[in-house]
């Protein structure tokens, strides 16, 4: 795949991220307490496979994570060692400040005040900055990026890089992610979902159309309510689409996805998971260390095509970042 690459790049580029994170949040436990965080030190598992394949990961870190001194220590050694770019990863239910609102958790963040937004996200920068990072990449919590959320990354300077779209999924609050590009992009602020001129660079994770343009005619007939509510996520998720994420499908439809998206143009490949994922009892479909380590096995499986087949190169979210607005710059 490598020889006859698209546009400036000369090889697939490749982001695994990883929503370095609290437990609970898969048995639908969104409080705005202290949360435990013991998986965190479970992320050295993935040290064979990484330093095999030459991972550079970004590691998307939540408030209840970094402000722990034993774990801004323990990443900032992985970062070293992995040459990994720290981000942000916003968890609005348990990220000060806190204001009870008259939503159910978790809240969706069109529903919350832009102050008390922008105010959370000033938390969890200046506690990542007091442990010596200088974050530049983000990714809302449950990927949940509405028009109000990307104004306020959009406003503030140290944010770069987003990743807070997911292709062909709908999520409780919306917004509903159906029909767009499947590639980086810069965004419109005001349809984040559309190209435009935005400063920052769009990163969404991987999930391919079966058909192109398929995405957007969903989108319509979800306007439109042709089918139930509940029937959209499961049409775009099972039927019409395919994800290159390790946690969601298997290694062979990762495969035929990661083909699909080459033969389309596709530059980028983003990948993601959740550090709970490699802790036995940290999600349900990881509830024992046989489990984790066929997780672990399919990863590295994955990991060895795209770098031995497919000559994917690793990259970091700010890293692209710099790529394409170096390209952009260049077009003029």
């Amino acid at each position: 795949m490598a020889k006859n690459g698209p546009g400036d790049f000369q090889s697939m580029k490749l982001a695994l991220t990883i929503d370095v994170e609290e437990e609970g949040l898969f048995q639908d436990q969104y409080s705005s307490g202290d949360a435990p965080t013991k998986n965190v030190d479970e992320l050295m598992r993935l040290d064979p496979i990484f330093t095999r394949w030459e991972i550079h990961p970004t590691l998307l870190v939540s408030y209840q994570v970094i402000r722990h001194p034993r774990y801004q220590e323990s990443l900032a050694a992985l970062a070293e060692k992995w040459g990994a770019e720290i981000g942000l990863h916003l968890h609005p239910w348990n990220t000060p400040p806190l204001e009870p609102l008259p939503y159910p958790e978790p809240v969706p963040s069109e529903l919350m005040p832009k102050e008390l937004l922008a105010a959370k996200l000033q938390t969890l920068l200046e506690t990542t900055r007091r442990a010596g990072i200088e974050p530049t990449s983000f990714r809302m919590g449950r990927f949940n990026m509405g028009r109000k959320m990307f104004a306020v990354i959009q406003e503030t300077p140290a944010i770069q890089v987003d990743s807070s779209v997911a292709p062909f999924r709908k999520y409780y609050g919306g917004p509903a992610q159906l029909g767009f590009r499947t590639d980086p992009y810069f965004p419109d602020p005001q349809k984040i979902l559309e190209n435009g001129a935005s400063r920052l660079l769009e990163v969404p994770i991987t999930i391919v159309p079966l058909i192109p343009g398929f995405g957007r005619l969903l989108a319509r007939l979800d306007e439109a309510a042709v089918f139930p509510k509940a029937w959209m996520p499961e049409i775009a998720a099972k039927v019409a689409s395919l994800p290159v994420q390790p946690m969601w499908t298997g290694l062979h439809r990762m495969k035929a996805a990661v083909r699909m998206h080459w033969r389309r143009g596709g530059k980028v490949l983003t990948t993601h998971f959740h550090s709970s994922e490699i802790m036995a009892g940290g999600c349900p479909q990881h509830a024992t260390e046989q489990q984790v380590d066929w997780f672990l096995q399919k990863l590295g499986l994955l990991l060895e095509w795209l770098r031995t087949e497919c000559q994917t190169e690793s990259t970091t979210l700010s890293e692209l970042g710099a790529l394409y607005r170096t390209n952009r710059d260049a077009a003029g």
